[in-house]
């Protein structure tokens, strides 16, 4: 698994990193739709590129026994967009306990974020130093590490037009 792992300096708590290649992409292997490429500004060896989609659902997993206890965790999906981005304004994002709430019950309080576009501070990407974005995907407290596995999901599959121009370099779970 490309994870990577880090310690967050003002409070000494479990960052964690998770590759595109290991999130969970919706038809991330079907070659009209998403490209597997290298980028030199990556941290990781290959980035998703997305072609064309009418349906985008990205989900990132960790376990939770790997964080740090009693620590409110943010997961953050990293990503770029190319000039030529289209129909990736909002879309909706959720974070739930695999093993305590389902599919549609989490689907029931996502939150909505701008990928591109205009809209409220909150829900922008934010620019990172390294020149890549960053979206909040929702929070999460971590409390004995016992919770089994957390789920971070961005999804946009009501609104069917084509979307493109997005590119995927992991999800990051810090502490918040």
């Amino acid at each position: 698994m490309a994870l990577s792992f880090s310690l967050d300096k003002k409070r000494g708590k479990k960052c964690f990193m998770v590759a595109a290649r290991e999130l969970g992409i919706a038809w991330d292997n079907t070659p009209q739709y998403w490209e597997w490429l290298s980028r030199p500004d990556s941290r990781f060896s290959e980035v998703a590129t997305l072609k064309w989609v009418c349906w985008l659902d990205i989900r990132g997993k960790i376990e939770t026994q790997i964080l740090s206890k009693r620590t409110k965790y943010v997961p953050y999906l990293v990503f770029k967009l190319e000039d030529r981005s289209h129909g990736l304004g909002n879309a909706n994002a959720v974070v739930r306990f695999v093993d305590s709430e389902s599919d549609n019950e989490a689907e029931q309080r996502a939150i909505v974020v701008r990928v591109s576009g205009r809209g409220l501070r909150a829900t922008l990407p934010l620019r990172r130093d390294d020149g890549w974005m960053e979206i909040k995907l929702g929070n999460f407290f971590n409390d004995t590490a016992e919770d089994g596995v957390v789920d971070a999901r961005l999804m946009e599959i009501r609104c069917l037009g084509g979307k493109s121009g997005l590119i995927v370099q992991r999800m990051e779970f810090r502490p918040e």
